[in-house]
């Protein structure tokens, strides 16, 4: 992982994905899908508080990789990255802060672990 990244967490690595770079964007509701334009999906790395997140299903295939703060490789959210090859970090405990627009980084090389780093600010 980049040594000038901040550890934010650690969650449950759904498969071996390298690293994965991206923008931070949190999807609360489905209104947040709604208001997303196409052109932002495929640098955008998704943040979401449920496992069962059904609402990102129109835009998961095209998104550059998904974070959750709960669910398990069994989750219904697993099953459609899986599906999708969508990498994702389930269960994660965030230790640090992520905002919308933060340049943040998925280490996803280790198969069980997944590790999340900001490494850039929105402000920057």
């Amino acid at each position: 992982m980049d040594t000038t990244a901040t550890d934010v967490g650690t969650g449950t690595n759904l498969f071996t994905a390298g690293e994965v770079s991206g923008r931070a964007r949190w999807f609360l509701d489905t209104a947040d899908v709604l208001a997303i334009e196409d052109d932002e999906l495929e640098d955008t790395i998704a943040f979401v508080h449920k496992g069962g997140m059904t609402f990102l299903s129109p835009i998961l295939p095209d998104l550059a990789g998904i974070v959750c703060t709960a669910g398990s490789r069994e989750s219904h959210l697993a099953i459609l990255c899986r599906e999708s090859d969508v990498p994702c970090v389930l269960a994660v405990e965030l230790t640090g802060e992520v905002s919308d627009g933060d340049q943040v980084l998925l280490d996803l090389t280790d198969a069980e672990t997944g590790r999340v780093a900001v490494t850039g600010t929105a402000a920057a």
